[in-house]
């Protein structure tokens, strides 16, 4: 019996113009350095395949009180913390090598009851949800300027697929660079740095397959036939995800 608590929806935002090919088990890898360098468009990450952790500015003002009148006269107020930034990075080049397949999970926490009817329950993604997915067909959108829509696939055939293809492949972590005890746990831990953003993309979910070239990957990216992916997956338009629905019978 499945734990619907666990559930695990690979998604992908795709061109509409790709949802055939990709409907055929093809899949396409941008370069992880191509991704820093679409940051200007506010979309990528200029941080890609680092860990950084940073601390907030402090002001300090020096002044002095004449005690007959409480009156204060600034001499300085400066800021004395240069906003310190601490980052480690992958080595020896490893991130002109790396492409990425970035797909997103919906899990159980994603969708909320819709109603019930004897033992069976219907559940609808939620709202934030879908304003998320809406921001990742925007972004998408946005970058290369055609219309683009949602193939949600199949978890079985999704995840055996990758684990035969010999793909690397984990969830990424998002984390609060603020957060210096958090930075420095997994700047120390196993998880590698092309799996860990700052908390500012967490609205992505991301799911990444990493593609390790033997010398630079290309800028222009590549499309990898990973057999049995797209197996019984499905292409979605927004529309249709408002009245996708999780059914659930409770014995």
């Amino acid at each position: 019996m499945v734990d619907i608590r666990n559930l695990a929806l690979p998604i992908r935002v795709t061109e509409n113009k790709y949802v055939k090919s990709t409907l055929e088990d093809s899949v396409h890898f941008g370069s992880l350095e191509g991704y820093k360098n679409i940051e200007s468009q506010g979309i990528g990450d200029e941080d890609e395949g680092k860990i950084v952790g940073l601390f907030k500015k402090e002001k300090s003002k020096i002044a002095i009180r004449i005690p007959e009148s409480d009156k204060e006269i600034t001499l300085t107020d400066k800021d004395f913390m240069q906003n310190p930034r601490m980052e480690y990075e992958l080595k020896d080049g490893m991130e002109k090598r790396i492409g990425v397949a970035s797909f997103g999970l919906l899990t159980f926490r994603d969708f909320e009851l819709d109603r019930s009817f004897n033992n069976r329950k219907y559940f609808k993604l939620r709202k934030d949800t879908l304003d998320d997915i809406k921001r990742l067909i925007k972004d998408k959108e946005r970058l290369t300027g055609n219309k683009c829509n949602l193939i949600i696939f199949s978890n079985p055939n999704f995840f055996s697929s990758i684990k035969e293809s010999g793909y690397e492949a984990d969830i990424v972590q998002y984390y609060d660079p603020y957060n210096f005890s958090q930075f420095s746990k997994l700047k120390n831990g196993n998880k590698a740095y092309c799996y860990l953003k700052k908390d500012y993309f967490k609205y992505q979910r991301e799911y990444r397959i990493i593609k390790i070239a033997k010398d630079k990957f290309p800028q222009e990216g590549e499309n990898v036939k990973i057999k049995g992916i797209s197996k019984r997956a499905s292409f979605f338009s927004l529309d249709q995800l408002k009245t996708l629905q999780l059914i659930a019978d409770f014995n």
